[in-house]
C-alpha cells in the first residue's frame, strides 16, 4: 500500500475560497475515480492556509494509472487550474509507506490527524522503522488511539518517517494530550531513543482537520 498526500499553500486572500475548492475537487474526485479521496485543513504546526488532499493506493503503479486518467478529464483539469490560481507556492507531494501501526487503524482517517515528521539518516532506517512500530504499540496502549508510521527515501536530508495519530475530535485530542502525558516513563524511554536516530531540528508536528 502506498499513502499519497499533496499539501498545497494558499494565499492569504484565498484561504477560505480555497477551503472551500478543496472539498469540491475531493468531492469531484470521489466521483470520477477509481481511488478514495480525502481533504485535509492545517490548524496548527502549518502556516494559516495551509490544505492537502490524500489518498491510499495498492502501489504508486496503480496510483499513476488513476492520475493518467484524471489528466485526461478536461472538467478535472479546470479545476484543478482554477485552485493553482489561489496558491501561493507549487504544491508538494508525498508517497510514503506504511511500516507500522496499532491493531485498531479505522477503515478511512477520522476527523483530526495529528501527524509528526521527522527525518533519519539512511544508516538508521532499520533502526528507526523497529522504532516506529515500539511508538505505535505504546501510544495505542495507553489511550486505545489508533496510530500508524509511515516512511519514505526521498526528499532531501535522508528518510522521511511520519507518525500519524487519529482522533475523533479536538476535545478527545485535548483528553488524551494533557502536558502530564510528557512525564509517563515508557513515552520518555522512547523519546530518548529517538533523539539518536532522528535529527531534532528537521521535526515537524502539527494537527489538521478532515474537511472531506
Amino acid at each position: 500500500m502506498k499513502i499519497f498526500q499533496r499539501l498545497m499553500q494558499l494565499k492569504p486572500e484565498c484561504v477560505y475560497e480555497g477551503l472551500g475548492k478543496t472539498t469540491e475537487i475531493v468531492s469531484y474526485l470521489n466521483s470520477n475515480s477509481d481511488l478514495t479521496w480525502y481533504g485535509w485543513q492545517g490548524l496548527v504546526g502549518m502556516p494559516l492556509g495551509s490544505v492537502a488532499v490524500s489518498t491510499r493506493a495498492d502501489s504508486w503503479a496503480s496510483l499513476t494509472e488513476s492520475q493518467a486518467a484524471l489528466l485526461a478529464d478536461e472538467n478535472y483539469m479546470a479545476m484543478v487550474s482554477s485552485a493553482t490560481q489561489m496558491m501561493a507556492a507549487p504544491a508538494q507531494d508525498h508517497i510514503m509507506s506504511p511500516i507500522a501501526g496499532s491493531a485498531n487503524m479505522p477503515a478511512e482517517p477520522m476527523d483530526i490527524l495529528f501527524s509528526n515528521i521527522a527525518k533519519a539518516p539512511y544508516s538508521k532506517i532499520p533502526q528507526a522503522m523497529d522504532w516506529s512500530q515500539r511508538f505505535c504499540d505504546m501510544a495505542n496502549g495507553l489511550a486505545g488511539t489508533p496510530t500508524a508510521g509511515l516512511m519514505t527515501s526521498h526528499g532531501e536530508g535522508g528518510a522521511t518517517f511520519a507518525l500519524l495519530m487519529y482522533y475523533e475530535s479536538i476535545a478527545q485530542y485535548e483528553e488524551r494530550q494533557p502536558p502530564e502525558v510528557f512525564t509517563i516513563e515508557a513515552l520518555n524511554s522512547l523519546q530518548l531513543e529517538a533523539d539518536s536516530l532522528f535529527d531534532a531540528a528537521n521535526n515537524l508536528q502539527s494537527i489538521a482537520r478532515r474537511i472531506a
